[in-house]
């Protein structure tokens, strides 16, 4: 008899779905993937991608997330002169804004050419992993993980060290993909279907660090309250806007013109709508480190 996987989570078994890959749990809606990350994200990893256009799709709606982040916690933290942690913050734009507003802004960035793109503009970026390139008695008043939770193999881990490094009512942001977005669930649907490709991308498949999970509100809830958070704050946030758009379909060269010609000409079509009635692909939740 087959052995099923149990759910980091929940402990439930999980099984099979949509592809070999893929592991779902039925009892909290958890998605795990046995992609594997590539060994050295410290050497140029950039086959697949194109960096300028990986650049210019996401600038400009990260960091209007990102304002929205830090209105949302200067809630709870008046961030000025407060130490802050970024951890996978790319080209430091979440480091900027938190600048901008009086913080201590560091970051942690395991692609070397994104790393350097920061550190040109000036940004306290530490090439490495997280926690690994962390002094061991280094403590701060927030850490976020924006587009960076979901790629970890170990999410109990990430979350323990998570603990170590905060302050005693400490902050953990948390911005990451959701499992019930429509965009998820439209890929799973075309998967099913046998269109996969759709799928593949939202995982990341074949890129240097690929998703490893896909959470919704509940299940990260359920994990995080196991390591001693409690929950502050939890809303979706925007996954597209027009700006940018064009290069976001570009930045992966396997992409024709044609093909991305055509999705752009699609989500221009249906933008209107999904921006006011479908569910956000996007979630935030804002923990705080309890003792």
């Amino acid at each position: 008899m087959e052995t099923r996987p149990s759910c980091p989570i929940c402990q439930h078994s999980m099984k099979s779905q949509l592809e070999p890959w893929l592991q779902h749990c039925t009892s909290c809606d958890l998605w795990v993937s046995s992609l594997s990350p590539s060994a050295d994200l410290t050497s140029n990893n950039s086959d697949l991608l194109q960096e300028n256009q990986r650049r210019d799709a996401l600038k400009y709606l990260r960091q209007a997330n990102f304002r929205t982040i830090f209105d949302i916690l200067n809630r709870f933290l008046p961030i000025r002169n407060k130490k802050i942690l970024d951890v996978g913050c790319a080209y430091g734009w979440f480091l900027e804004i938190a600048t901008a507003k009086g913080a201590i802004a560091t970051g942690v960035e395991p692609e070397t050419e994104v790393a350097n793109l920061g550190k040109q503009q000036g940004w306290d970026i530490r090439l490495g992993y997280f926690p690994d390139c962390l002094g061991e008695e280094e403590k701060f008043h927030a850490i976020a993980f924006n587009d960076a939770f979901e790629h970890f193999p170990d999410c109990h881990q990430v979350l323990k060290q998570c603990h170590q490094f905060l302050i005693p009512g400490g902050f953990l942001i948390l911005n990451l993909p959701n499992s019930n977005g429509f965009f998820y669930r439209l890929a799973s649907l075309l998967a099913k279907l046998g269109i996969k490709k759709p799928l593949h991308r939202l995982w990341q498949k074949d890129y240097p660090s690929p998703h490893l999970f896909y959470f919704n509100a509940s299940n990260l809830h359920k994990l995080a309250t196991q390591h001693g958070f409690y929950l502050l704050h939890s809303q979706s946030l925007p996954t597209l806007h027009l700006s940018g758009l064009w290069s976001r379909l570009r930045m992966d060269k396997r992409t024709s013109r044609l093909t991305a010609a055509f999705l752009y000409l699609a989500i221009l079509f249906v933008y209107p709508i999904l921006s006011i009635l479908a569910p956000a692909d996007i979630l935030l939740q804002i923990y705080q480190k309890q003792e």
